[in-house]
């Protein structure tokens, strides 16, 4: 009797740690939700509602306009939403002034991510940085791991310029 006792009590106590457990992996699921909602905040936002800095607004669209963009993005949101996806989108993550550019890290050059955004996850596609030294686009080579010059519209530079006196 006395072991059948010592079974019930550990299973009673399995069984309310394990509804504990569960009760604690819907509350981080939330917390991971809601704080993988505010990062999206932090994502650039193409149609220019947001208030950034001028200098970032015109690397962005000296990303943007490139022929190189261009050409990953024909399309690129038709074949999300047909994989079950909900759209893509251009991530700033590192800038040579992070505070002003409201970005995560610092770097030497504007460093932007394509990425596509799915339910569950964001897949990082590509790889972009221009280098306000040498007034160049890059797209980062990933099998080489090097940059790669690319084209764009070297007419923007001359607002970058003017922004950068």
């Amino acid at each position: 009797m006395r072991n059948i006792s010592i079974v019930l009590f550990l299973l009673i106590a399995f069984s309310s740690c394990h509804q504990q457990n569960k009760k604690d992996e819907s509350e981080d699921r939330l917390v991971r939700k809601q704080t993988y909602e505010n990062l999206i905040i932090q994502k650039i936002d193409l149609t220019g509602k947001n208030e950034l800095p001028e200098r970032v607004k015109i690397v962005t669209e000296i990303l943007t306009t490139s022929p190189r963009y261009k050409q990953l993005t024909k399309g690129l949101n038709e074949a999300i939403v047909k994989n079950g996806g909900q759209f893509f989108g251009i991530n700033l993550e590192g800038s040579p002034y992070p505070r002003k550019d409201k970005t995560w890290n610092y770097s030497k050059t504007y460093d932007f991510t394509l990425y596509e955004m799915y339910v569950e996850r964001q897949l990082n596609t590509s790889r972009f940085s221009f280098d306000p030294v040498n007034k160049q686009l890059y797209e980062l080579d990933e099998v080489h791991e090097k940059l790669v010059p690319i084209e764009f519209d070297g007419s923007l530079l001359l607002e970058y310029n003017a922004l950068s006196k």
